[in-house]
């Protein structure tokens, strides 16, 4: 893959990068919701029908950042339920500013607020833990990783906007090739930074030489994400690519759970999850019943006269290998021509695609001198 120009990167991150505030969790405060009923208006149209006050200002926020809110401050749905039922809306908007006052009091949080001028609604948010990281700090970080490791940037994946994350992958100029059985050998030694106002994350990135089929692994290790730009979490996350163990350790899971993927037949409950994240990613259906074809499967049963009660999916076959359904979505994810080549979405499914593939298997095949 050919290499990509950081200078250019940083100068469409800098020119294309939505505005933002960072403002203590607690000077966010709910006002209501445009259509509760409870006379909240706002002076202007946006796609955002949450109004709240920030540092008391009146701005319009999105479903989507509005949950967010509430699960930093520990407002389950649940508790929204109940506390509306018995206080109503005026009830649950005075809860809802409590939790976020009294939460401030005991454990102080600072968000990055990002908006969307066309809208003019609040569209996305971002926890700052430590401090804020900059985009340009992010490159010159970026810079000094590549330097440091031997690596070489090959693409980028952006979220709505880069202000709410970026992923730049890098390949290794001295590529290691590993084979795990006859025709699947994977490129094993490329990374990933993954970056947003509030941190810095390392990952890696094993792709499959025979379709180019990509695989994300969040790196585990503490001092493979940092808060900060001090020294010693610098120091820590740049050691990470040079402990060949951790990658060879890495890739010997990942290794075990294909093999037996390639020997397992997925089960109904477990094309079914494939099947509804394919969904909840917007996969087009048509790829979606190609890759995971779980209505049609399911009809298949229910013809045949089985009982295709949710508690028994876990004890019924599907019609392909867990290595056949995990390599269908990560060719999705990494070669399909519906989302744009820096759609943040790729990565994202690729991580969950291993996730997946990590997992305990629910139908497993054993040795039996007795089978017939």
């Amino acid at each position: 893959m050919s290499e990509i120009s950081i200078n250019a990167l940083r100068e469409l991150v800098g020119r294309t990068q939505a505005p933002y505030k960072i403002v203590r969790r607690d000077a966010v405060e709910y006002v209501g919701r445009l259509d509760d009923g409870t006379g909240v208006t706002a002076p202007y149209d946006g796609f955002g029908k949450n109004v709240y006050k920030v540092e008391g200002t009146e701005v319009l926020v999105n479903d989507f950042v509005s949950k967010e809110l509430d699960e930093l401050i520990g407002l389950s749905p649940k508790q929204q339920k109940v506390v509306k039922a018995a206080s109503g809306e005026m009830g649950l908007r005075d809860f809802r500013n409590y939790l976020a006052t009294a939460g401030s009091f005991t454990k102080p949080q600072s968000i990055a607020l990002i908006a969307n001028p066309e809208s003019k609604t609040i569209c996305g948010i971002v926890p700052i833990k430590k401090g804020e990281i900059p985009s340009d700090s992010f490159f010159d970080f970026l810079e000094l990783f590549l330097e440091e490791n031997y690596l070489v940037p090959v693409r980028h994946e952006a979220a709505y906007n880069a202000s709410a994350g970026l992923t730049v992958y890098m390949d290794s100029a001295d590529p290691v090739v590993k084979q795990i059985a006859p025709g699947e050998d994977f490129l094993i030694n490329s990374y990933f930074l993954r970056w947003n106002l509030g941190q810095i994350e390392l990952g890696r990135y094993y792709e499959r030489l025979v379709c180019s089929n990509g695989q994300t692994e969040t790196i585990r290790q503490s001092d493979a994400r940092i808060l900060s730009l001090e020294t010693d979490a610098v120091r820590g996350i740049l050691n990470v690519p040079r402990r060949t163990e951790l990658l060879e350790q890495s890739f010997g899971r990942f290794s075990n759970k294909a093999l037996e993927a390639m020997e397992v037949r997925a089960s109904m409950a477990e094309l079914k999850a494939v099947s509804q994240k394919l969904d909840r990613y917007l996969v087009d259906s048509e790829s979606l019943n190609r890759i995971a074809p779980y209505t049609e499967q399911l009809q298949l049963y229910a013809d045949n006269g089985y009982r295709c009660d949710p508690y028994e999916l876990r004890e019924m076959k599907a019609g392909m290998s867990v290595w056949d359904l995990y390599n269908g979505v990560t060719d999705y994810a990494s070669n399909n021509t519906l989302w744009d080549r820096d759609d943040n979405r790729r990565g994202m499914l690729q991580e969950e695609a291993l996730t997946f593939l990590m997992k305990q298997r629910d139908i497993k095949n054993y040795k039996d001198v007795f089978a017939g």
